[in-house]
């Protein structure tokens, strides 16, 4: 039986009574009791099951081993959870029919995602079907990611997309600060404007905790450092004067510096595992004389000061992550020298040798020694730095290659990275809400290798933007699809409006802007044939191009007014529409009378004498 779901679960059997091809009664949470046991307290499950059932309905009980929530009449059935989940990860079994319901987990988290399963259920079926699930993650960490570098959502906002990510069933969540932690013994770094208080910072911790998402705070220590390295007492710090985000290990202060910085962000985090130190890109490491002097290999040179920089991590109760990139053409005996305790997170994002790339990396870095997952890109380059949401074709196939390599490779995990900009002076790529599809997808597949890539599309139209009938609606389209058919759906969605409305925006935008002849993409002929049809063409081409540029822009800031700071919304609004100023401005003077260029030049050669 196929449900709409995200994920779609391991294991769906529609119920039938015995013999008679009869379907039990469907259950009604109206009104319905339930008791929920458990062998410890715990408060988030305590709090979501009053939310499905409401106050009155729940009995809290004491469970000696699993977790359960029945109604009043059911049997706790132990067995259940022993025999079916055992070794599985997240896992639950969820019996809904005979107008009552049972779930069974192992662990907390397994009893918080069947109560998931069965929102989503709720939101789209009434009455509930009359079906047995059992489901668990196929990968014990799966990740989404928050870039706060560039254009990211409001507070409100990032918090109510965290509580989103478990309904989808990710469990961890990178997070990217840059200059937005609320730094106190380094509180130069903070923004001056847009850094989280105390209090922000505190509450999206806890959001995290109560929806079991665990935070792995980033914190670049060795490339991307602009934030930092910016600051004049640090400036000298660089590799280069000119590399004004890669620091050089050599230089005194150096390692004291990305310490200690280190030393606040893990003490902001006292419930993290893990504490991602970056260290991706430092593509100017070995020019500068210090680095030269020093008689290592850029790659020995890398993992020296990785290796005093972990060390450090560890002092402070976390695991140390890092990037791969910059071990790739390391040899085997300087991969042998990384600290062994450092997990390495492999990220390539596309090209016709991902696979194989990726699983070389894999196998080099075993053989040394040490422990890798995988991440793939929800968001990222992909040669088109002026996206407004994601390259959709390449982040879906990059996704399934990871899970698949998951899976083959049995990796502990997949970071699934979301980028705002390319690097932190870049343009913006686009907003983190038109993020949402591909990034459900890969929770789709982290947690359901089996899950069916075809039937991703109606299952997302369904349960993120609540269209009724979802499968009509995506006939005839495909997966990657998803982007320019929101427009045409825009009537029938009920949720989600204004990511919706804002793909709309975004759309709207790229016709005038990439797709019907714009200006900039034969300007040059008013330069070159300066002829009465040329300049008659360009200028009808400027009347009707930039008419619907600003058609697009009114529609943009309105799609961006809820969801970014003004600041921010400025921001972006000037990274798409700021190069077709300095188009307009060049036709206009191309397009100003023969006869006032000629003055203009006779003022500046008069000028000149």
């Amino acid at each position: 039986m196929k449900l709409d779901l995200i994920p779609q679960p391991q294991y769906v059997r529609e119920l039938i009574e015995d013999r008679q091809d009869v379907r039990p009664p469907a259950a009604n949470l109206d009104g319905m009791r339930v008791k929920l046991l458990m062998p410890r307290s715990d408060d988030r499950l305590s709090k979501l099951a009053r939310e499905l059932f409401g106050e009155a309905n729940v009995a809290d009980g004491q469970s000696p081993d699993t977790y359960a929530l029945i109604s009043e009449d059911r049997p706790r059935r132990r067995e259940a959870a022993e025999e079916r989940l055992a070794g599985r990860h997240d896992g639950y079994v969820l019996r809904i029919g005979d107008g009552g319901l049972s779930l069974h987990a192992r662990e907390a988290s397994g009893l918080y995602y069947g109560l998931k399963t069965l929102l989503q259920l709720m939101r789209r079926y009434d009455p509930l079907p009359a079906v047995e699930i059992a489901d668990w993650a196929d990968l014990p960490l799966r990740s989404d990611y928050l870039d706060l570098r560039t254009v990211y959502p409001t507070f409100p906002n990032i918090l109510a997309y965290i509580a989103e990510m478990s309904e989808y069933k990710l469990n961890t969540l990178v997070v990217e600060y840059e200059d937005k932690l609320p730094f106190r013994r380094h509180a130069f770094l903070r923004h001056s404007e847009l850094a989280m208080t105390d209090e922000e910072h505190t509450l999206l911790l806890e959001t995290c905790r109560d929806h079991f998402i665990e935070v792995i705070p980033k914190q670049q220590s060795f490339g991307h450092l602009e934030f930092i390295l910016k600051h004049p007492p640090y400036i000298a710090l660089r590799e280069t004067p000119d590399s004004v985000g890669e620091l050089c290990p050599h230089r005194p202060g150096a390692f004291d510096m990305m310490a200690g910085i280190l030393e606040e962000v893990a003490a902001m985090h006292p419930d993290s595992r893990y504490l991602h130190m970056g260290c991706d890109e430092v593509w100017s490491l070995g020019e500068c004389q210090a680095c030269r002097a020093s008689g290592l290999t850029r790659e020995a040179s890398f993992i020296a000061f990785v290796n005093r920089l972990a060390a450090r991590v560890r002092e402070l109760g976390k695991q140390p992550m890092i990037w791969h990139d910059m071990l790739m053409h390391a040899s085997h005996d300087e991969l042998s020298a990384l600290d062994p305790e450092v997990t390495v997170v492999v990220w390539i994002y596309g090209g016709h040798r991902m696979k194989r790339d990726a699983l070389d990396m894999i196998t080099r870095l075993r053989r040394a020694g040490l422990s890798v997952i995988g991440a793939s890109s929800v968001r990222c380059w992909d040669d088109e730095g002026d996206q407004n949401y994601p390259v959709i074709r390449n982040r879906l196939a990059n996704i399934l290659n990871w899970t698949t390599l998951a899976e083959t490779e049995q990796l502990g995990g997949i970071i699934g990275t979301n980028w705002s900009a390319p690097f932190a002076l870049g343009s913006p790529y686009g907003l983190f809400e038109t993020s949402r599809y591909p990034a459900f997808f890969s929770a789709d597949q982290c947690w359901n290798r089996r899950s069916d890539p075809a039937t991703f599309l109606p299952r997302f139209l369904s349960q993120y933007h609540g269209i009724e009938d979802a499968a009509t609606a995506a006939d005839g389209y495909e997966i990657a699809d998803y982007y320019q058919l929101v427009p045409d759906l825009l009537p029938a969605i009920a949720l989600n409006r204004q990511t919706a409305e804002l793909i709309g925006a975004m759309i709207q935008y790229e016709i005038p802007a990439k797709r019907r002849l714009p200006l900039y993409t034969f300007l040059f002929r008013g330069e070159l044939y300066p002829g009465e049809e040329v300049m008659t063409s360009l200028k009808d081409k400027h009347r009707t191009g930039y008419a619907a540029l600003e058609a697009a822009k009114l529609a943009m800031r309105r799609a961006l007014a809820p969801l970014l700071p003004p600041a921010m919304a400025e921001l972006f609004i000037a990274s798409r529409f700021y190069r077709f100023g300095l188009y307009e401005a060049k036709l206009l003077e191309l397009a100003a009378p023969a006869e006032d260029r000629r003055g203009e030049g006779e003022q500046e050669e008069d000028g000149h004498a």
